[in-house]
């Protein structure tokens, strides 16, 4: 049976370079398939920024032009020009010399209102196009969320007990969110940049192939650029994020266990933990962002030299009218020479270029940091549950005989069992005591019931069926458990008592109540049973957080109660009185109690011993005490326990 990753952070490889250049593209391969649900919108959204950028283009072109050659040099209007300006040939075209002033200021008239309009056009929909990006990014990082919640869910407890909770927190907030950074940094944004990129090489062409040739000459050190410091990138992101996946861990078990750290006037020290982890994310979070700064500063200086060196040809061929090497085509718009106005459009377009290379090689200096992230969250997502459900499962109607337990060994680790050939029959209407020392595994018995673990050997059954044959969901809707910790949650009382019930009626509530003798201080809360809980029901003693678990328990109604130390917070006459109510209550149900309280015994029909995962003992009350052995001896120590001596204390 496999078993998943026992590690705290399994998605964080111990190699540095673990996460090489393959693996990245085989993380970036697998984020196509949840492009899915959102692939139309994408699609629909590239529309329309090709639409809006070929218009925006051919805008650029023709006031350029407009503003340095015609109104600014004076020069004459193309014929083009004039029909879109909706201007007199005449007057604006067919005229020697330069334009007077007064038909200057005309053309700089119609050329304001002109780009106004356009502004007023195309910024609306600009926005549009934006907000429906931001919508199809967040939606799909819900859905990845969502993804990550339900994994979460179903795999083990054992992966819980060997995780940090903070850590599985910092990947479904923080982590998940990467993937859309792969739609914006690996796909819509380098295809931009490319297109940017190739559409300045086409228009410096048309002006000069050769400076077309200079642009493309920032390629080959760049290339080397990146190769350098790629994998130094990708390996201080993965630390950084590391770094910060362990403070919010720090955070988390520092609110969590904030009354212990007050009980033992431990502040400082946990602030100085704190400060020391919170400077190694930052210094961790800062050598990735300095590495990255650094490459861009790189590219920067290429771009910046590549420009320089084109701007500068492309000037003397602007003082000295040169010819543009594609007139022939660009004649029908009147672009044969070069001109202020098309210089400008040059120097703009070679920008363009530069600054799409520049962009490029700062998207994949990026894409390594999501590909840290990507990294993590595939870890988590390709851990299969370690319970799995067979496809022929069928589901659990009721339960009519009882549980049994079939030579059932089981270990969290193979060379160290934690129960070895437990047999164990618990009928309808009966209630089986588990007891032992602490280890013994009375908790891990009733989770191979729960099926959150499988056995390693042996068989659990209900109604002489193998729990592996049954639906999981069926199985556990039969099954109610009150645990020892009494999570309870920031809600109201009736809300926390019917959590597993949502739609039960207040009757019912109140019913469960006062079978776990939680209806008499409830009356005494402020608001009774709408009174608002503190976090983890802060506002309660552990005695009444502890019948508030039993009341929920019960309030579930089903067949089978695991009752895991219920009583360990409360005085012998609520104790007595609460397992009374339950045993009339669970006439005709299985109910399981784990307790190290002998007191609760004298209430169970059977009594399982369990020490070092082995059944000692099995029996009733009087029975196990009539026979002798370790249950004895434990129920007498247990009612006569011995003066304890202090080391250095006098009697």
């Amino acid at each position: 049976m496999s078993r998943e990753a026992p590690s705290a952070d399994p998605a964080l490889p111990d190699s540095e370079d673990a996460l090489g250049f393959r693996r990245v593209l085989t993380l970036l391969r697998r984020c196509f398939p949840m492009l899915r649900p959102v692939a139309p919108h994408l699609v629909r959204f590239a529309a329309g920024v090709a639409v809006l950028g070929s218009f925006g283009m051919a805008s650029a072109a023709l006031f350029f032009d407009l503003h340095w050659t015609r109104v600014l040099e004076g020069h004459p209007l193309t014929s083009l020009e004039a029909r879109l300006m909706f201007l007199d040939p005449d007057q604006y075209v067919h005229v020697q010399g330069l334009l007077d002033p007064e038909a200057r200021r005309a053309v700089r008239d119609r050329e304001m209102f002109a780009a106004l309009g356009l502004v007023l056009l195309i910024a609306p929909l600009a926005a549009a196009l934006f907000y429906y990006l931001v919508w199809t990014l967040q939606r799909l990082n819900q859905l990845l969320r969502l993804e990550i919640f339900d994994r979460l869910q179903t795999l083990s407890l054992r992966f819980h007990a060997d995780s940090r909770v903070g850590d599985a927190i910092y990947r479904l907030y923080q982590d998940s969110a990467v993937v859309t950074n792969v739609i914006q940094t690996l796909i819509l944004e380098p295809l931009g940049q490319i297109l940017r990129f190739l559409t300045a090489v086409v228009v410096v062409g048309c002006f000069d192939p050769t400076l077309a040739a200079v642009l493309c000459m920032i390629w080959p050190p760049a290339l080397l650029l990146g190769r350098w410091f790629t994998p130094r990138l990708r390996d201080g992101f993965r630390r950084a994020r590391e770094a910060n996946s362990a403070l919010t861990s720090r955070i988390q078990e520092t609110l969590s266990g904030m009354r212990v750290i007050k009980a033992y006037g431990a502040e400082a020290f946990e602030q100085e933990r704190f400060e020391a982890q919170s400077k190694e994310a930052f210094a961790a979070a800062y050598r990735a962002r300095n590495l990255y700064a650094t490459l861009g500063v790189g590219v920067f200086w290429l771009a910046g030299a590549v420009l320089l060196v084109t701007t500068a040809a492309a000037a003397l061929q602007t003082r000295d009218g040169a010819g543009l090497f594609a007139q022939r085509l660009l004649v029908t718009a009147g672009f044969t020479t070069w001109t202020l106005g098309r210089f400008n459009l040059f120097k703009a377009m070679a920008g363009e270029g530069t600054q799409g290379v520049e962009t490029l090689f700062k998207l994949w200096a990026r894409a390594q940091d999501v590909s840290a992230g990507l990294d993590r969250v595939f870890a988590l997502l390709d851990l299969e549950p370690e319970v799995r459900e067979r496809s022929d499962a069928r589901p659990l109607e009721a339960v009519e005989r009882g549980i049994a337990y079939r030579s059932v060994s089981f270990g969290y680790r193979p060379d160290r069992p934690v129960l070895q050939d437990v047999d164990l029959e618990a009928r309808v209407g009966s209630i089986t005591a588990i007891v032992g020392p602490t280890g013994a595994g009375k908790s891990t018995l009733m989770s191979l019931l729960l099926r959150l673990f499988d056995p390693d050997r042996g068989r659990v059954e209900i109604d002489g069926v193998d729990l592996r044959e049954l639906q999981l969901a069926s199985l556990r809707s039969q099954i109610s458990i009150a645990l020892q910790e009494n999570l309870l949650f920031g809600a109201s009382v009736r809300e926390n008592i019917r959590y597993a019930a949502p739609a039960a009626p207040d009757a019912a509530v109140r019913a469960a109540a006062r079978v776990a003798c939680a209806d008499g201080f409830i009356q005494t809360l402020p608001a009774g049973y709408d009174t608002l809980l503190g976090d983890r029901g802060a506002k309660l003693s552990t005695g009444e957080k502890q019948r508030l678990s039993i009341a929920r328990a019960v309030m579930k109604d089903a067949p089978v109660l695991i009752l895991d130390e219920p009583t360990a917070s409360l005085d012998a006459e609520t104790e007595f009185q609460v397992l009374k109510n339950l045993a009339a209550w669970g006439h005709d149900r299985v109910i399981f109690l784990i307790t190290h309280r002998l007191s609760s015994l004298r209430h169970a029909n059977k009594i399982l011993f369990l020490a070092d995962g082995r059944v000692v003992q099995c029996g009733s009350h009087d029975d196990l005490f009539r026979r002798g052995g370790a249950y004895r001896d434990l129920w007498l120590r247990d009612a006569n326990p011995r003066p304890t001596r202090l080391s250095g204390v006098s009697p």
